[in-house]
């Protein structure tokens, strides 16, 4: 379990605690941001009822895997988001995919509390004088956040709850728009290995990626609706920090501009190894028509002398043998030679 209460209050000064206790001696702050990453709900509940949470509220909070939300609660605003976790964690799914490993993923790796390997829920209630952020696991993202307000408050707190939370959905929109550059680089290694390496080429790494893909801009579209919410007149949200709510939901629309664009570059991906394999095969089939072709004299010629006709020419001669062998050498070698002249091999 770990808690900052950051308490700003309105000489200017920050007071900064770490356990729940102390949350009662921050009642006279102008403004407070309760940052909780706990497991065990009990701690999240004594913060609800201290703001007056609702129940349901809670639950959400604790819910595996919930989808991103935004409920208006009378005296605050109940919001879910999903951020993506770091890289160096996306980077290993991903290798563990491509490389085709069935073991599960460790537990450091996959998130225990969803289905979704890529994210982390983080939920906020953003009131007009407190802020509560609630993650069941280490959000790395989120803790920078938290030492950033630490340092200056006063363009956060001092500014309002509000300015807490853009900065906060700021950072998370800003690293899915970084993280994304990581599919683009997978999907350049899967391009390179079906045009250099064909034979390497597994199509299951495309259609594990492509899925991947889908899921997170299906998840970036329903966060930018709840995005798109608070970018347009919230109660919560000061006037003058509307502006930069609209920003962050156009930097949504750019993370799904690209993902659409990634996701139909993966689709060319397929297509361009289902043709060149269709040229491979193809080529194989020319060359084994071409055998066929050769062989196909040669096994009439074969066939007639091995009829059982008493008299057949060159049965008894001592030069038949090689006649006939020689002949099929010679009708092998024109047609070879007649089928490079066209090209055909």
């Amino acid at each position: 379990m770990q808690i900052s209460i950051l308490a700003y209050f309105e000489d200017g000064h920050l007071e900064v605690h770490s356990s729940l206790e102390e949350l009662v001696s921050c009642r006279s702050a102008a403004r407070i941001w309760v940052d909780l990453e706990s497991s065990n709900d009990s701690e999240l509940r004594k913060i609800a009822e201290h703001f007056s949470l609702h129940e349901l509220a809670v639950e959400d909070c604790l819910t595996p895997g919930h989808f991103p939300k935004i409920e208006d609660f009378g005296s605050y605003l109940f919001l879910i988001f999903r951020g993506l976790k770091s890289g160096s964690e996306v980077e290993e799914i991903w290798k563990r995919e491509l490389d085709g490993e069935e073991e599960e993923i460790p537990e450091e790796v996959l998130d225990e509390e969803n289905d979704e390997v890529f994210t982390r829920k983080v939920a906020i209630f953003l009131g007009e004088k407190f802020i509560v952020t609630y993650r069941r696991r280490a959000v790395n993202w989120l803790d920078a956040v938290v030492r950033s307000v630490k340092q200056d408050p006063s363009l956060t707190l001092g500014v309002g709850t509000d300015a807490v939370a853009y900065k906060v959905l700021d950072v998370l929109v800003d690293r899915f728009m970084r993280r994304v550059g990581l599919f683009e680089e997978l999907i350049d290694k899967i391009e390179d290995t079906a045009v250099e390496s064909p034979e390497d080429f597994q199509i299951q790494n495309v259609l594990s990626l492509k899925r991947d893909l889908i899921a997170v801009r299906q998840l970036m579209r329903e966060q930018r609706v709840v995005i798109a919410r608070l970018a347009n007149e919230s109660k919560y949200i000061k006037q003058q920090q509307l502006r930069y709510f609209r920003d962050i939901d156009d930097h949504s629309i750019s993370v799904l501009k690209t993902l659409d664009k990634e996701i139909e570059s993966l689709h060319g991906v397929r297509d361009t190894y289902f043709a060149m394999a269709n040229v491979r095969l193809g080529n194989i089939m020319r060359i084994l028509a071409v055998i066929t072709t050769i062989a196909a004299p040669l096994n009439i010629l074969v066939g007639v002398y091995g009829m059982n006709f008493e008299v057949i020419p060159l049965l008894h001669s001592p030069h038949g043998f090689w006649a006939i062998l020689s002949s099929m050498v010679l009708m092998a070698v024109v047609m070879v030679l007649y089928f490079r002249n066209k090209q055909w091999f």
